[in-house]
């Protein structure tokens, strides 16, 4: 009953045909002009099997091809890769989020590591002038610090392991934390951020779907995720968002029950969940229904890396959030694009055509960057 006199979300089933690019579209280039501009960049992009889609999507942008390699798997599961066209000399940008894959054949996290790092030493042996990984979800990031005895800091293992396959630069969107940048000894780490994106989809698209002199509260799920709520409540303040405050839950687990303690004021008003990671839904599900119970009159949430283990969108379409919006920096099986409404997209391909355009040309890129801005 959350939804009395309120004018209908955007659904996955308006937006999923074309992804929301919140900065525009960019004209649609011809196939001339792609065919003339992959004959004059001295770049070329690659894509292994985690994410195509948004590798397409990022060459669109940027009006070239997608290079040709052959990425599949031999009979007994190992990685066959071949790079079809000479990279001597050439910057080479390879994307691929380490997330698990969708669709058949089933691969994990740890395929899609492997074929990274087979990626950047075939285009090491084949004298590519640099290469640079685009991993849009960088796996292993929770594992960033040892919160128990005799465990790995698998986030560093994971950066040695791109420095060992002789990696130059590593473009990564919205890091669960931003300290993975100083796991890596020897290469520039470019965190980017999808908020300034979902500010503005939030702004055209979510805000108009409130009454009137509505009160909204940006909620950080957890006392670890404050600086990302606290980034994004300064971004809509800046696109002139009135009555906009900070609300943290923080939560205590004992053996038998989950406390959520509340700092910050939600009741009456329209409240946004920001995080980084929707895994198994249960922590944002969680959130959800403790702000209902304290009051608020709306809840969704907005977080960059939608992984969606087991039964995570059966899970959020069941529950009483009304919107979940992520980026497509993990793929979303297809079945889903037509039952799961309450999901929208909004593509990541702008930020790193964009990062990847910077680069190439020798501009700064720190106007991606989250947390800090100049």
């Amino acid at each position: 009953g959350h939804e009395q006199g309120r004018m209908p979300r955007p659904t996955m089933s308006d937006t999923m045909k074309t992804l929301f690019m919140t900065q525009g579209p960019r004209p649609d280039p011809s196939a001339e002009e792609i065919e003339k501009n992959s004959a004059t960049v001295d770049y070329e992009i690659y894509s292994g099997n985690s994410n195509r889609k948004l590798a397409e999507e990022v060459a669109r942008r940027l009006g070239v091809k997608l290079s040709p390699a052959t990425v599949s798997s031999f009979n007994d599961g190992e990685c066959n890769i071949k790079v079809n066209d000479s990279v001597r000399n050439t910057h080479v940008y390879v994307l691929q989020s380490t997330c698990p894959g969708r669709g058949s054949p089933v691969r994990t996290i740890n395929d899609h590591i492997m074929e990274l790092y087979l990626l950047i030493r075939c285009f090491r042996r084949a004298s590519a002038r640099t290469v640079t990984a685009i991993i849009p979800y960088y796996g292993y990031s929770r594992q960033d610090e040892k919160r128990r005895p005799r465990v790995p800091i698998a986030s560093s293992d994971f950066a040695m392991l791109m420095e060992a396959a002789g990696v130059d630069r590593i473009l990564s969107v919205d890091l669960h934390s931003g300290q993975i940048q100083g796991q890596f000894q020897h290469c520039p780490v470019d965190n980017l951020s999808m908020f300034e994106d979902f500010a503005a989809f939030f702004v055209k698209h979510l805000l108009p779907t409130f009454p009137e002199g509505s009160e909204v509260a940006v909620v950080s799920p957890d006392a670890d995720g404050t600086a990302r709520a606290k980034f994004f409540l300064g971004l809509l303040i800046e696109k002139g968002v009135k009555n906009v405050s900070l609300a943290i839950t923080i939560r205590q687990t004992t053996s038998s029950s989950i406390v959520l303690n509340l700092v910050g004021e939600v009741q009456h008003k329209e409240c946004i969940i920001i995080d980084d990671i929707i895994d198994t839904g249960r922590r944002v599900v969680q959130s959800a229904e403790a702000l209902y119970d304290l009051g608020a009159l709306s809840v969704g949430a907005i977080a960059t890396h939608g992984i969606f283990s087991g039964k995570a969108i059966a899970k959020i379409q069941a529950s009483d959030m009304e919107y979940l919006v992520v980026s497509d920096s993990c793929p979303i099986e297809d079945k889903f694009r037509r039952t799961a409404n309450k999901i929208v997209q909004v593509s990541c391909a702008g930020v790193i055509a964009d990062a990847i355009h910077s680069i190439n040309s020798g501009d700064t890129v720190s106007h991606l960057f989250a947390f800090g801005k100049e």
